[in-house]
C-alpha cells in the first residue's frame, strides 16, 4: 500500500499506532492533541530540572556517591503513551530544526526503526508537502505504507 494524505476530518481517525508531530512552535496538530493528552506536551516543554540543595551535595560528597545525571536536554524528542486517550499507542513530538524537512525527516525515520517499524501517521510542518516527505523517506526506506496529515 501506498502513502495516503489524510484529511483535516479523518486526521484523528484510528489506523496508525505511532504519530509524529512537529514541536507546538511549528504545528497547529500539536497543540490540538495536547489538549487531549492533558497538557501532556506544554508539562514536559517548560519541565525545569531538579536542583539539588546543599545539604544533599554535602552528603553526596561525604558518602562518596556520584550524583545521578537525568540532564535532559529540550531538543530530545518527547514521547508520550497515549493508548488511553486517542486512537493510538504513541504520540512523538519531534523539534523542528532550522525549518529544514530533511533532518526532520531522518529523526522520524530513526524512531520509527528504534520501534520496531509500526504503523505510523506523520503530521507535517506547514508548507511542508506530503511529496517532498515521501522523496526524503525513500531516500531511507522502500516502507510506504503510512499516512500524512497536512497543517
Amino acid at each position: 500500500m501506498a502513502m495516503s494524505v489524510l484529511s483535516q476530518a479523518s486526521a484523528l481517525n484510528p489506523g496508525a499506532d505511532l504519530w509524529i508531530l512537529p514541536d507546538t512552535d511549528h504545528s497547529t496538530w500539536t497543540a490540538k492533541l495536547d489538549w487531549y493528552l492533558n497538557f501532556q506536551i506544554n508539562k514536559a516543554l517548560n519541565r525545569t530540572q531538579p536542583v539539588l540543595s546543599t545539604f544533599t551535595e554535602e552528603i553526596i560528597g561525604q558518602t562518596g556517591l556520584k550524583p545521578i545525571a537525568t540532564q535532559v536536554t529540550k531538543s530530545a524528542p518527547l514521547m508520550i503513551a497515549s493508548q488511553a486517550l486517542l486512537p493510538n499507542k504513541w504520540v512523538v513530538i519531534l523539534n523542528w530544526q532550522n525549518n529544514s524537512e530533511q533532518p526532520w525527516t531522518e529523526n522520524c525515520f530513526k524512531i520509527w526503526s528504534q520501534l520496531k517499524e509500526p504503523t505510523v501517521r506523520f503530521f507535517l510542518p506547514p508548507g511542508q508537502s506530503a511529496g517532498a516527505f515521501q522523496r526524503m523517506w525513500k531516500s531511507h526506506h522502500s516502507y510506504e505504507d503510512f499516512s500524512v496529515v497536512l497543517d
